[in-house]
């Protein structure tokens, strides 16, 4: 299942919704009312449908809720990788330019890996990681460097890296969720054209209506 939040003008303002999509037929399953940076939320909404549906993978971006609820609900987790790229690599472009000259040909090996998802992609992570300087974070005198948000992102994406790579132990399950992504944007597209929903029940039977028949 994949699932993914979006906001949605509805009765005066901008509304949080959660959408829920069924991979296997690329159609929604439900629209939630529900904030997806909040991890109870997103328990309450996702666990009944995990036990109506047998749902055992959860396909989503990296946010920390959806990885909470994972985690709480025993789900295999993937985490798109379109999302993972675009925001690792807009992170590494930005560090290119500050880091110390000895660190810069750590952005493209980090890349490389994010690229080619290797299965032993986190104990290179690691290998990078034990291979920089010591931080000296936290100790006198010390100041605030580029280099720590690079140890940072590594190990990040290495605690992460069982999470990028469900697709390939389990061939159902695609490896990025454009498919919700898509539907979603059908879902505002239709939200727009009637100028924002006048209440809840309105607002699900319009998003639902507008994302059948997307796939």
């Amino acid at each position: 299942m994949g699932i993914d939040g979006a906001y949605v003008r509805g009765w005066g303002q901008t509304q949080p919704v959660l959408v829920a999509l069924d991979m296997g037929t690329g159609q929604p399953v439900t629209v939630g009312y529900v904030d997806e940076k909040d991890p109870q939320a997103v328990r309450k909404f996702l666990e009944p449908l995990m036990q109506r549906l047998g749902v055992s993978v959860i396909v989503s971006d990296d946010l920390s809720s959806y990885k909470q609820v994972a985690q709480a609900l025993q789900l295999a987790h993937q985490i798109c990788q379109f999302h993972v790229r675009h925001w690792v690599g807009k992170t590494l472009h930005e560090l290119k330019e500050k880091l110390p000259t000895e660190n810069v040909h750590l952005v493209e090996e980090i890349k490389q890996i994010i690229q080619d998802l290797p299965i032993e992609g986190d104990k290179r992570l690691i290998a990078m990681y034990r291979q920089m300087p010591p931080s000296q974070r936290g100790k006198a005198g010390s100041e605030y460097t580029p280099v720590e948000p690079l140890r940072y992102l590594l190990i990040r994406l290495a605690e992460n890296w069982a999470h990028f790579r469900v697709f390939d132990w389990q061939p159902d399950v695609p490896w990025t969720n454009n498919p919700t992504e898509q539907v979603i944007g059908k879902m505002k597209m239709r939200a727009r054209t009637v100028r924002g929903y006048k209440n809840w029940s309105g607002m699900v039977s319009g998003l639902m209506l507008a994302g059948v028949g997307v796939a």
